[in-house]
């Protein structure tokens, strides 16, 4: 029988913990989609700001309020075709258990 070295099994274990992370956050957003499916409200919010993120991606950040609690989030913005501006209201989903959850209407 062929003897394991160290070498050899500090590469699979490594292998496996990354492997593992992806399907732990597979299965935390699948649970926070089910979630926000299950317990979906709307409000409205006020655009903030904009934003850029990795691969040349740009974001509408924006806030609003559940009672005096204050909230934000962001989604999608396409410069070229979105007409958006600072101070805009858009219609965001929320979930109501946890309203960090959330997202804008188009992008639910």
């Amino acid at each position: 029988m062929k003897k394991i070295k160290k070498q050899e099994i500090i590469p699979l274990l490594l292998a496996v913990v990354f492997i593992a992370s992806i399907f732990c956050f597979m299965v935390y957003k699948l649970n926070e989609n089910k979630s926000l499916s299950n317990n979906l409200e709307y409000s409205g919010a006020t655009i903030i700001n904009f934003s850029s993120g990795p691969r040349m991606r740009y974001y509408l950040d924006y806030v609003f309020f559940i009672g005096e609690k204050k909230y934000q989030g962001s989604g999608r913005y396409n410069p070229a075709s979105d007409t958006f501006s600072v101070g805009d209201t858009i219609i965001v989903v929320y979930d109501r258990k946890n309203p960090d959850n959330n997202k804008p209407k188009r992008d639910y």
